[in-house]
């Protein structure tokens, strides 16, 4: 078997951007032994601009308010989603900005000549608006070529990369506190004291009524991206249901964001990771990818609630098993997985692959089909006839995901497929997904 990559600048993007995503929730530095030079390259620590600021949690206290005298900085904010937008909207003004709205970039461009603000934070990704297109047009404008121009924490390295080579700012760093990092960010902007209040300090996170919000919408997002496949799917795909999906998935990931639950952030991030790559290059849109979108949203849907979301584990404890007969193979899809925040070993045989699962325990199972002395199925047969792996998800990777395959997979007690050439945010949402199901399983 063979791995068919699609020009180094496009993997390098992928990795970059797949690496983004895992970083700001808190995953585990990879190991240099497990990476491959190749994917070494992808990760590219400072070429974003990025704000980051630690807090300190040992002298907590509220936001301080304006000195008196000063006058309020004027903030545009530009955000297509509307829960978003009403959300960073009242954490701006309870930080005494004064805060113009704006679901388009039409609208915002209005506002730009006639409100005048000190600052603007924008999205990367709009529905009716192009980011980049808007960024070149409001830099050729005298007046606007020193305002600050910050873009919102996302998980899409290489779309904030785009956009500060259009002519944004800086990126502003994503963490596990979004909102916080907004707030500090705008106000070292714009020359104004860091606040030195915990994380727990009110202005610095979404309160009960937002996250109750977030979840009571959660369903009728899903629903909205599921009602896009068809268009998806479609051959030719219909590329406004493409971009469509993509509008609504980010949106979501960007308020799961604001949740205290890890894993639903890391799934909801790798998929707005997915769809920003098929925008990108449509080659990419094909069965394998479909499905696995697909196949997320429909997990989504089911773990979409506080008391499940609690009892999931996180995904980073797992470990997985990748077995294939190609050294090169095996370091691209190892490094995929340390990308993802996934701990995995390799085996290049199957002699060698029943050697390491009767020695150790994995949780997740990746084989390539058309391995030397067996092939995948057959393998996968003789992993079902170990008592402790019963149950353990094996997906397959390969080329040739035909219907005869499929059965083949079925019969000898696979789970799933992940095609060739495969993409590195689909194997790691692929990967989270069967992870997840598994830990639900065993709780």
């Amino acid at each position: 078997m063979f791995l068919v990559l699609h020009g180094p600048e496009r993997e390098l993007r992928r990795g970059r951007a797949l690496c983004e995503v895992f970083m700001f929730i808190g995953v585990q530095e990879t190991g240099a032994s497990r990476i491959p030079a190749a994917a070494k390259n992808h990760v590219r620590p400072g070429t974003i601009p990025a704000f980051s600021f630690r807090r300190s949690s040992r002298h907590p206290r509220p936001h301080s308010p304006q000195p008196t005298g000063m006058t309020p900085k004027r903030v545009l904010l530009a955000v297509d989603d509307k829960l978003l937008l009403k959300l960073y909207q009242d954490k701006l003004t309870a930080g005494d900005f004064i805060v113009f709205s704006a679901r388009d970039l039409g609208r915002a461009a209005q506002l730009l000549a006639e409100k005048k603000p000190d600052i603007v934070l924008m999205d990367v990704v709009y529905q009716e608006s192009d980011p980049l297109e808007f960024l070149k047009a409001i830099r050729t404008e005298p007046a606007n070529a020193q305002i600050p121009i910050l873009i919102l924490p996302n998980v899409l390295a290489q779309a904030s990369h785009d956009a500060i080579d259009a002519g944004a700012t800086h990126a502003i760093h994503y963490s596990i506190e979004p909102i916080a990092s907004v707030i500090d960010a705008t106000r070292h902007t714009l020359g104004m004291p860091i606040l030195p209040a915990s994380a727990g300090a009110d202005l610095f996170k979404a309160e009960d009524f937002w996250i109750e919000t977030i979840f009571a919408n959660a369903i009728d997002s899903i629903n909205r991206m599921r009602h896009c496949l068809p268009g998806v799917a479609a051959k030719p795909p219909e590329l406004p249901a493409l971009h469509e999906l993509w509008n609504l998935a980010h949106a979501f990931a960007q308020k799961v964001a604001l949740l205290p639950y890890k894993p639903f952030t890391q799934i909801t991030g790798a998929l707005d990771l997915l769809l920003f790559d098929l925008n990108q290059t449509h080659d990419q849109l094909n069965a394998s990818t479909i499905h696995t979108v697909s196949q997320t949203l429909d997990f989504l849907a089911g773990i979409a609630t506080p008391a499940c979301l609690a009892s999931l584990p996180d995904p980073a404890a797992a470990t997985l098993l990748v077995v294939d007969d190609e050294d090169g193979a095996r370091q691209f899809i190892g490094a995929a997985l340390d990308l993802a925040g996934l701990k995995c070993e390799c085996a290049e045989s199957p002699a060698q692959a029943l050697e390491k699962l009767n020695k150790s325990d994995f949780d997740l199972i990746l084989l390539d089909v058309g391995l030397p002395e067996m092939n995948g199925f057959e393998l996968c047969g003789k992993v079902r006839a170990i008592e402790k792996y019963k149950d353990t998800p094996v997906v397959f990777i390969t080329g040739m995901a035909t219907f005869l395959n499929k059965a083949k997979a079925s019969l000898s007690g696979g789970n799933d497929f992940v095609g060739k050439p495969f993409n590195l945010a689909e194997l790691g949402l692929k990967s989270l997904l069967w992870l997840c199901r598994r830990q639900l399983q065993a709780a």
